[in-house]
């Protein structure tokens, strides 16, 4: 199981969590590795899988999207051909490599947001952003689960729905906010479609939106108008991810 690497989230407790649910269903031989800056590297982590013995590997992205970094730069740190499918040498043990898709365009992401939306307190008539991180890859599908999830609240009633990026990507957190404070709203459920609390989230994004960083919300002045923010947590280690991942291993195992 493969993150992104944090050095001030929560990322290595979420899959910290996730891997010990998966071992106590079984699965005995399940693996951390970050992309960078968390421990242990993907590297390091192949070097204990050859170690153990392990010749054929399922490599899990805990990612939102796909792109560059799932397609080609984990599959190069794993030393197999873009698209992450192929053999390596391993401490001279041949390994063969997998690659599952990241969470991407899942119905599981979108029934996150719905919950969170109910824990917010918000309902169809209030304000909802989605915010996710932006991205200047172009082969990122970013883009296109923020606008794909936004579209599915406003099909199923939700009045007041916008989508906004960190970075790299338009619209901005701050025009997004104006624009749903422009409709009327008073109050705004903020969602972000990320794996995990922050820098980006308890700093930047709450920058942004105008909150106190490391807060769940607040009061914003905008327009010359108070505007409450519910600004709601990210995906986490929800559940239905493992599902999504044990179900990924059950075909992978032919179980």
């Amino acid at each position: 199981m493969i993150g992104y690497g944090t050095r001030k989230g929560n990322l290595e407790e979420i899959l910290g969590r996730q891997l010990a649910r998966l071992e106590a269903r079984g699965r005995d031989r399940v693996y951390l590795a970050y992309f960078r800056v968390s421990e242990p590297s993907i590297e390091d982590a192949l070097r204990r899988m050859a170690a153990d013995g392990v010749d054929e590997v399922l490599a899990v992205p805990y990612y939102i999207a796909e792109g560059r970094l799932t397609y080609e730069l984990i599959p190069g740190k794993m030393g197999v051909p873009i698209g992450g499918n192929g053999e390596t040498v391993v401490d001279g043990r041949k390994v063969r490599v997998s690659m599952s898709p990241a969470f991407g365009m899942t119905r599981v992401l979108f029934n996150i947001l719905c919950d969170r939306i109910a824990e917010s307190g918000c309902g169809k008539d209030d304000g909802i952003l989605v915010i996710g991180h932006g991205s200047r890859d172009v082969s990122s599908s970013n883009r296109a689960i923020i606008a794909m999830n936004a579209d599915r609240l406003r099909k199923i009633g939700y009045s007041h729905v916008a989508y906004a990026f960190n970075e790299f990507d338009e619209p901005a957190i701050g025009d997004a906010v104006s624009g749903l404070v422009s409709e009327g709203v008073e109050k705004i459920a903020v969602l972000p479609l990320f794996i995990a609390m922050g820098v980006h989230l308890c700093e930047e994004v709450a920058e942004k939106i105008g909150i106190p960083p490391y807060s769940d919300g607040g009061d914003i002045d905008a327009g010359g108008r108070k505007v409450s923010v519910r600004y709601m947590r990210p995906v986490e280690d929800d559940p239905r991810l493992l599902e999504l991942i044990d179900s990924e291993i059950a075909d992978f195992y032919g179980d």
